[in-house]
C-alpha cells in the first residue's frame, strides 16, 4: 500500500466480530486495512456508514505475500478469524490461521496483537467443537510468546447481535442475547458461573459491537490487560 501505514490491520475484517470492529476503529478517526477471501462486506444501510472508510484487501491468511505489506509500520493487528466444521477445518481456520497471522505480525514489527478468543464454545455440547477449541487455545500461546507484554486476548462468551446472512440457528441463539444479558447480569444466576457442570453458561452473553470496541481500543492503546473476559468486554457496551 502507498502512503502512511496503518493504524489497524483487521483479519476476518468482514466477519461478525471483524466488522464490529472495522466499525469501531473508523468512529476512532484510525487507519483501517481489514483483509478476508471476500474482500468488502455486501453493501447495506448498516456498513455504508464506514466501509467506504476502510481498505479491504482480499486475501488468504495462508498465503501471506498477498497482505504482508500491510503489516510494515502498523501498530496493531486484529485477529478474528473464525469457523465451524469438520474438526480438521476447525482446527486450521481457527488456529493455523491465526497463527500464521500472528508469526507475520511479530516478523513485521507490530506493535500490538489482539486475538479474538472465546471463554468457552458457543454451544454447551464442546465435544463436538474439539477442533474449534483446541485451534483458539494453540493460538493464544503463540501470541503470548511472540507479544508477551503487548498482546490481548479477548475472550468474550456467546456473541450476540444483528448479522446479515447468519445461519439461522446461529442466527436465533444470537437474537435471544438481549433478553439473556441483563438477566445473567443482574441475578443471582451470575454467581452461579463457577458451577462445574454448566460452566461457562452462566457467564453474560458479550454484544458483537461490545466485543468489536474493545478489539479496537486494544489495538490502538497500551491496556495493561492481556486478558478480558466477558466482564472486562462488558464495559464497551
Amino acid at each position: 500500500g502507498v502512503g502512511a501505514p496503518y493504524d489497524v490491520v483487521v483479519f476476518g475484517g468482514n466477519g461478525f466480530v471483524g466488522s464490529n470492529t472495522c466499525k469501531a476503529l473508523v468512529a476512532m478517526g484510525k487507519r483501517v486495512a481489514a483483509v478476508n477471501r471476500s474482500g468488502a462486506p455486501p453493501s447495506s444501510k448498516e456498513t455504508d456508514q464506514w466501509v467506504g472508510q476502510v481498505d479491504f484487501i482480499k486475501g488468504d491468511a495462508f498465503q501471506p505475500e498477498a497482505w504482508r505489506a500491510l503489516l510494515k509500520g502498523a501498530g496493531g493487528v486484529v485477529a478474528s478469524i473464525g469457523a465451524f466444521g469438520s474438526y480438521e477445518h476447525m482446527k486450521k481456520v481457527n488456529g493455523d490461521a491465526n497463527i500464521m497471522i500472528t508469526e507475520e505480525a511479530a516478523a513485521a514489527g507490530v506493535k500490538r496483537m489482539v486475538f479474538v478468543s472465546a471463554s468457552f464454545p458457543p454451544f454447551p455440547a464442546s465435544i463436538p467443537l474439539r477442533g474449534y477449541i483446541e485451534g483458539k487455545q494453540a493460538v493464544e500461546e503463540v501470541v503470548r510468546a511472540r507479544f508477551p507484554e503487548t498482546h490481548t486476548i479477548l475472550k468474550p462468551s456467546v456473541i450476540f447481535g444483528p448479522q446479515d446472512n447468519a445461519h439461522p440457528v446461529i442466527a436465533g441463539i444470537r437474537s435471544l442475547g438481549p433478553i439473556q444479558e441483563p438477566i445473567m447480569t443482574h441475578s443471582p444466576l451470575g454467581q452461579l458461573k463457577s458451577l462445574p457442570v454448566v460452566g461457562g453458561v452462566f457467564l453474560p452473553w458479550s454484544p458483537v459491537h461490545a466485543v468489536g470496541r474493545a478489539a479496537a481500543a486494544a489495538a490502538t492503546q497500551d491496556l495493561d490487560l492481556r486478558v478480558m473476559s466477558p466482564h472486562d468486554i462488558a464495559k464497551y457496551k
